[in-house]
Formats: structure tokens, C-alpha cells, sequence
């Protein structure tokens, strides 16, 4: 049994209590800030796509889009007609138009759209008293589409429609509108503006999804509430496409009980559009630097005249390069869907998804001469491609299919049911710098004047299929004084693998000026096929406990067991997950909770001498507090101290192997704004992570109580949009995003790569139907390193920027 060395981490922290108190005084400066202004109005300009239909209908529409919920007489609208509204309007005038020749008249006040009487009419009939009705067309779900930046319900962090002030636990959405004003063409890129996230990790890199969540961890990434492998060996090698997500939900700190068999820095749930009852159609175009072009489509709306059938068709066709020479950026994307109302308590939906990218290498492995130290013949380019170009490839291919199904026993009961499989067939082929070997000549001798780095050929290719399923109860209690959400549930996830993998030396590459060519395509055939498995069960159970609408408590209890094998190694783990959690709703909006959890999470592979890796444990205690004033508006604070146990780590004597570390101790102080002001919508947030190595093995001591790799101590990022409806250009918004990342080192002190702060800007012009919009990430074009660790740096992305032109009706 190895021996641990510890290091001391003291029980509290003074510091994050000042850090806490230090954000309450925000939240409360914010709070103070808005009283001062007018109450929460309906925004300045909003593009409507309202047909001429039944004047319920309209209305009901109309709310949607502006972001309102909406209060009428059901009798009042009875027989009218609306009158059809697009195009980019100020709500009032939208309003006015779609109302005209109606007798009724509306007032927008609070976020709510009341619908009265107009004064003529009402001289001439008894006025009617209005009945004020929170439409189902515009309440916001769990799952559904999001006005603007601010999403009040969520799912992921109970796995039932709850508001998120009543969960007590961390969670950021990130919304469609979100995304589309960002720009955001990656689900990293889509990340960079969240708290308690480190987008990018490793700076361009396109193998995956590369974030890490709370203390450096990869946590889990999850698609409608059902886990995702990204595992070695059972890694995809896809990135998700966000032009088919509805929303992107970041739920920060061990999960396990909630989201199964997950890292312990939490989870990202990927949350998919879905059919909507009211018909949509969009097409855009795009074009860019980097020879970049577009074209995607999205389709919704019921078929034909039937509202129990509705449908969606999302398909993206992408081609496209990186900043990086040779390497390109190819994407076809194609996600139909289907919804069946059977009968009123009774849905089923169908969906199906095919996806194929093939793109090159963009990770460059390159050494620390020439980056971030200085070298002979000065800097390497951050554009240099170093593998070949005429064979290099990264990508693969994926066909999935799955159901979502639900039924209501009663208004208290209901059962869920989610399966999906995918199908995936992928890998990467490439040569990299022998980083560690320095500059050498032209035949491969050492050389430190030489301008010429070694390769190395690596390649990786497999086939995997997974499916997942989950069964979920839900009732719906009143015990007295207390409301109860009961939730039991059980989980499965199996997946099978076959991968084949190849490595040897190759031939040296002028990095200065490169010439290609000198090393032929290697071949896989012949290598020896090495079939995995993961086999994955849970059972779950959770009460949501309100008292006296006051109080809300979160307990759940969770039992896993796993069985992995690679190759001829086999591993089984089982675990209990617990966790607590207390919110007290107090008025003005505020929600000041605190939380305990845990994580479980198997690790398939083994470490150079061929011991099995142990399962990796996370515990974490939080406080924290949430703003949420009105609709409009939440903000949030927490402070955590997360201890994981089991950590993978690259080998520092063989980069080719990983070992396990004792423990990694993270505490942190997070704390994010989102809302709509007035003519602005407005997100952001600060992070202060202390991720350090608080038990290791001796052959590791050098990594004892030091800062994990590429874990910034502090980091922050905002980005706004201001629309010049008020300026009498009501079809024009702009905006701006500054981001900060602090310096991070490579776990042992020895490099550390600079900070760097980051802009990006949109503008867009939505006349009617249109939509017109430009946006440059990396406005500066800033050379930066994204990531230095083991030897090797890699650069950050360069400044890319996409016009777009879209149609929507």
C-alpha cells in the first residue's frame, strides 16, 4: 500500500467569510441600485413573429417572445382575432398593432401583460373584471426556451421542474439568447462567460469538450439529464454542436446523487431543443475568417393542424478552418425530433441525431523554448501546424436515437422515462513535437542552436456504443405544515468500446519553416484491438421539503455500482452519495442556503505498473446566497470547500501513463450577476479557486500543497448588450465582453504562464424577419498561452470573426 504525505488545510476559512460578506455588500449595493430605478419594465425592442390567429393564441405568442406573463379574461378574448405583428418593434407598439380593432387595450407593468377593456368600449358595456391567469403557453419549464439571459427553473440540480432559488446548490444557465448573441460555436466557447468554470483548459484544443468545473475537475457532462462518456477509452472524440441546444446548465460541486456517476467538480447538462407548439422556422448563413462558412437551419411547429403532434428539424452544415495552418473545421449536424401528446397526461418524444466532423490537429504540444521562454531564433508561431498535412485527422462519426416519455397517474404523481443510445465511431491520427527532447538538427541530433523539433506519430481509433436509460417517480405531498417533491429513481448506463492504438517516432519538422511531406500516413491495420466495457446502475431517492413556504430542505440518498474492464482488466466499485441541503426564503428575494454532497466516479485504466485505478471520491461543503428581486434579475454568491480523493495525474516520470494522487483540497469563492436592465442584458461573475495537492505519494512530493495545472486563482468575465430602441433604432444592439484568466502554472511551481484578458463584440440589426450580426472573439487578435504544463505549452485561440445573416418566420 503506498504511503501518503500530508500537508495541513485548516477546517474554516476567514477569508472566504470576508469574501462572502464582501458579495452580500454587492448584492446589496445591486439591490439599491435597482430600487433607484423604474420598476421592472417589458424590453425597449423585440423581434415578434406573430401570424394572424385566434386572439388567445396571438396573445399567448406575443408573451413568449416578449418575455411576459400574461393576465385576461379567458371570456375577453373569446371570438377575436389578433392581428399579425414581426419584425423588431418596441413591445408597446407590438402590443397596440396586434390588439387594434379588438376593444381591448393592454398594460404592461412588473413583467405581467394585463388584457382589459378599452375605454370607449367600456362606456358603452358593463366592464368585465379581469381574471388574472398565468398562461401555460408562457410559463417557463425546466426544459423550455428562455427569454433573454435569466432562467428562473431548472432540472439539473434535482432532476425535477424546480426554481432554481430553491435549490441549494450552485447552477448557471446559459440560455439560447445567450449563445446566439455570443456567438458561441463550441460548448467551451459557450462556457467562457460562466463562474467556477475554466473554459478552454487546454487552450485550442478540438479533441473535446475541454472545461474543468471546481477545483480542476473534468466533471461530468450530461444531455438531457442522462451521463455522456467522455472517458478514456469511451471518449468520442466529438464536441457538441450548441445550434441545437436550448440551454446549457452548469451545476457546480459533487452531484452524484442527482447526476449519477460524475467528477467532483459537478456536472454540465446539455439541454436539447425540443418541438414547440408555436411554429418557428429560421435559416442562417454564415461566413468568417479562417475560410469559414455556414448554413443551419431550425424548424418548429405543430404538424398541420393537429397540436398533439409537433415536431423539430435542426441541421447545420459547417466548413471551415482553425487558426491553426492545415487545420480544418468540418461539421455536418442533423437532430430531428418529434413530440406526441397522446392523450392530456400522456407524452412521448422521439428524437434522432446524426453527426460527423472531421477536422485536424490543433493541439501543437509545444515546448517551452519558443513560448514561453525565449529561444535562438525567437518565438514559434502560434499558427504552426505540426503534424502532416495530407493524412492528420481528429474527429469521427456518431448516429444517436433515444425517447423521452412521461405520464401523469395524477395531478400528484408522475412517471418519466428517458433512453437513448449513440453509436460512435471515431479517434484521431497525428504527429507531435517531442517537446522534452529540446531543439535538435535536421537529422534528429540534438542541437540548441537548431530550428528543428522531433516527432512523434500517435493514433487512436474506436468504436463505442452507449446506452442510457433512467425510470423516475415523482410525487407531489402535503403533510401538514410541509410540502414534499418525493422523487425515487434507478439509472443505467452500458457501454461496450473496441479501440486500436498506434505510437513510434517520426520525422523532424523545421518549426520555423515547417516543410511537409517527409512522413507517410501510418496505418492501423495490424494492431492489436483491445475491447472495453462499463457497466454502470443506481437507485436514488430525494425529498424536497418546503415548510411553511419558508423553508426548503434537499435531502437525497443514492447506492451505485460499476463494473469496468479494459482489456483484460477488470474493476468493480460500489458506493453510497449522500446530500443535504437547507434554503430559507427570505423576502426582497433572497435565499441564503448551504449544502453538503458527495461524488462517485469510476476510472477505467491502469497506472505504468498495472494497478487499477480506484474510483475517484469528492466531498464538498457550500454556503452561499442567492438575489432573485423579479424576473428579470438574479444574482448569486457561495463560498465551498470541495476535497477529492483519487485524482488521475500525468506521470512526471512517462507522459504516456497517468498516476493517482491521495487528495486534492479546492476551496473558492464564486459569484455571478445576470439580468435584463432596462436597454441592457447583462452577465457576470468572478471566480477565486485555491485548488491545491493535499496528499500524494512520495515518487509525487514535488506537487504537495502547490496550485493545480491551469487553475487560475482568480478569474472574471462580463458581457453586455445594450439595444438603441431608446435612441429611436429599436432594430439595433450591441455588445461587449471582457475576460480575465489569472496565471496558471503546470502543478509544480516551476512555469507559470502569464495572465491574459480577453475582448469580444457583437453587433447585430434585425429589421422585420432579418437578422444581421457580426461577431469577433479575440477582438485584439491576442497571442496568449492558454495552457503550459509537463514541458509543453499550447497557444489560445486567435481572433476569429463571423458575420451572420438570418431569416426567421
Amino acid at each position: 500500500m503506498p504511503t501518503f504525505t500530508r500537508t495541513n488545510t485548516p477546517r474554516t476559512s476567514q477569508r472566504h467569510l470576508t469574501h462572502i460578506a464582501s458579495a452580500v455588500a454587492l448584492l446589496l449595493a445591486c439591490q439599491a441600485a435597482i430600487a433607484q430605478t423604474a420598476p421592472a419594465a417589458a424590453p425597449t425592442s423585440v423581434t415578434f413573429n406573430v401570424a394572424t390567429q385566434p386572439l388567445d393564441q396571438a396573445l399567448a405568442r406575443f408573451a413568449r417572445q416578449a418575455g411576459l406573463q400574461l393576465a385576461a379574461s379567458p371570456d375577453l378574448l373569446r371570438g377575436l382575432q389578433g392581428r399579425a405583428v414581426s419584425g423588431a418593434l418596441g413591445v408597446q407598439a407590438a402590443l397596440d398593432e396586434l390588439l387594434r380593432g379588438s376593444g381591448l387595450r393592454g398594460r404592461i407593468a412588473d413583467g405581467l401583460l394585463t388584457i382589459e377593456r378599452g375605454s370607449q368600449r367600456a362606456e358603452a358595456e358593463t366592464t368585465m373584471p379581469v381574471v388574472r391567469v398565468k398562461a401555460d403557453a408562457v410559463r417557463e419549464t425546466a426544459t423550455g426556451p428562455v427569454a433573454g439571459y435569466v432562467a428562473k427553473r431548472s432540472a439539473t440540480g434535482t432532476r425535477t421542474d424546480t426554481p432554481i432559488v430553491e435549490t441549494p446548490q450552485s447552477i448557471s444557465i446559459i440560455t439560447a439568447d445567450q449563445i446566439k448573441d455570443q456567438g458561441a460555436g463550441t460548448l467551451t466557447e459557450a462556457l467562457r462567460y460562466s463562474a467556477g468554470v475554466r473554459a478552454e483548459a487546454f487552450a485550442l484544443n478540438n479533441r473535446d469538450d475541454s472545461f474543468r468545473l471546481r477545483g480542476g475537475s473534468e466533471g461530468s457532462t450530461l444531455l438531457n439529464g442522462l451521463r455522456s462518456s467522455q472517458s478514456h477509452p469511451f471518449n468520442p472524440y466529438l464536441t457538441n454542436e450548441p445550434f441545437g441546444l436550448e440551454r446549457i446548465e452548469v451545476l457546480r460541486g459533487p452531484a452524484s446523487v442527482i447526476a449519477g456517476q460524475n467528477g467532483p467538480g459537478g456536472a454540465v447538462n446539455l439541454v436539447s431543443k425540443r418541438p414547440q407548439a408555436d411554429a418557428s422556422r429560421n435559416v442562417e448563413l454564415q461566413v468568417g475568417n479562417y475560410d469559414h462558412k455556414q448554413i443551419a437551419v431550425d424548424l418548429t411547429g405543430p404538424l398541420g393542424d393537429d397540436q398533439n403532434l409537433l415536431y423539430r428539424f435542426i441541421a447545420l452544415g459547417k466548413d471551415s478552418n482553425y487558426s491553426v495552418d492545415h487545420a480544418k473545421n468540418n461539421r455536418t449536424f442533423v437532430a430531428p425530433s418529434l413530440t406526441w401528446k397522446i392523450l392530456s397526461a400522456t407524452q412521448l418524444t422521439l428524437y434522432s441525431e446524426y453527426q460527423k466532423d472531421d477536422s485536424g490537429t490543433t493541439i501543437s504540444y509545444l515546448p517551452y523554448q519558443g513560448t514561453i521562454q525565449s529561444a535562438p531564433h525567437g518565438r514559434i508561431s502560434p499558427s504552426l501546424f505540426t503534424s502532416e498535412p495530407s493524412w492528420d485527422r481528429n474527429g469521427g462519426e456518431r448516429t444517436r436515437f433515444g425517447y423521452e416519455f412521461s405520464h401523469e397517474f395524477s395531478p400528484n404523481w408522475k412517471l418519466r422515462h428517458n433512453l437513448r443510445h449513440d453509436r460512435t465511431k471515431g479517434g484521431y491520427l497525428q504527429l507531435y513535437p517531442n517537446w522534452w527532447e529540446g531543439f535538435v538538427d535536421s537529422s534528429g541530433a540534438s542541437d540548441p542552436n537548431g530550428t528543428y523539433l522531433n516527432r512523434s506519430q500517435f493514433g487512436f481509433d474506436n468504436k463505442t456504443n452507449v446506452t442510457n436509460a433512467d425510470l423516475l417517480l415523482q410525487g407531489n405531498l402535503v403533510w401538514g405544515r410541509t410540502q414534499h417533491t418525493l422523487l425515487l429513481g434507478v439509472d443505467a448506463m452500458r457501454a461496450n468500446v473496441s479501440y486500436r492504438t498506434l505510437d513510434g517516432s517520426a520525422t523532424p519538422l523545421d518549426v520555423y519553416n515547417p516543410v511537409y511531406g517527409t512522413f507517410p500516413e501510418p496505418s492501423f491495420d495490424g494492431q492489436q484491438t483491445t475491447k472495453g466495457s462499463m457497466r454502470n446502475a443506481g437507485v436514488l431517492v430525494q425529498d424536497q421539503i418546503k415548510i411553511d413556504e419558508r423553508y426548503v430542505v434537499v435531502a437525497g440518498l443514492r447506492h451505485d455500482r460499476a463494473k469496468t474492464t479494459d482489456g483484460d482488466q477488470v474493476t468493480d466499485s460500489s458506493a453510497i452519495s449522500r446530500n443535504i441541503g437547507l434554503v430559507y426564503l427570505a423576502n426582497g428575494g433572497w435565499a441564503p442556503y448551504t449544502s453538503y454532497t458527495e461524488s462517485f466516479e469510476p476510472q477505467a485504466g491502469s497506472d505504468k505498473t498495472g494497478t487499477a485505478f480506484k474510483p475517484r471520491r469528492g466531498k464538498q461543503v457550500e454556503l452561499g446566497v442567492r438575489w432573485s428581486p423579479n424576473k428579470q434579475v438574479t444574482a448569486s454568491a457561495a463560498a465551498y470547500q470541495l476535497k477529492e480523493n483519487n485524482r488521475l495525474a500525468t506521470d512526471p516520470a512517462d507522459p504516456n501513463y497517468s498516476i493517482q494522487r491521495g487528495e486534492v483540497t479546492a476551496k473558492g469563492v464564486e459569484l455571478e450577476i445576470a439580468g435584463r436592465f432596462r436597454d441592457w442584458d447583462l452577465t457576470t461573475n468572478y471566480t477565486h479557486t485555491q485548488a491545491r495537492v493535499t496528499r500524494t505519494t512520495p515518487d509525487d512530493i514535488a506537487a504537495l500543497d502547490k496550485q493545480l495545472v491551469s487553475i487560475p486563482k482568480h478569474s472574471a468575465a462580463a458581457w453586455a448588450v445594450h439595444k438603441f430602441g431608446s435612441f429611436g433604432l429599436p432594430e439595433l444592439k450591441a455588445g461587449f465582453g471582457i475576460r480575465y484568466v489569472g496565471k496558471t502554472g503546470d502543478g509544480y511551481d516551476d512555469v507559470t504562464a502569464p495572465s491574459y484578458t480577453l475582448m469580444d463584440a457583437m453587433v447585430a440589426y434585425e429589421p422585420h424577419n432579418w437578422r444581421i450580426a457580426l461577431n469577433v472573439s479575440n477582438l485584439t487578435d491576442k497571442t496568449y498561452l492558454g495552457v503550459c504544463n509537463y514541458g509543453y505549452c499550447n497557444y489560445g485561440p486567435r481572433r476569429q470573426a463571423v458575420l451572420t445573416v438570418g431569416y426567421r418566420w
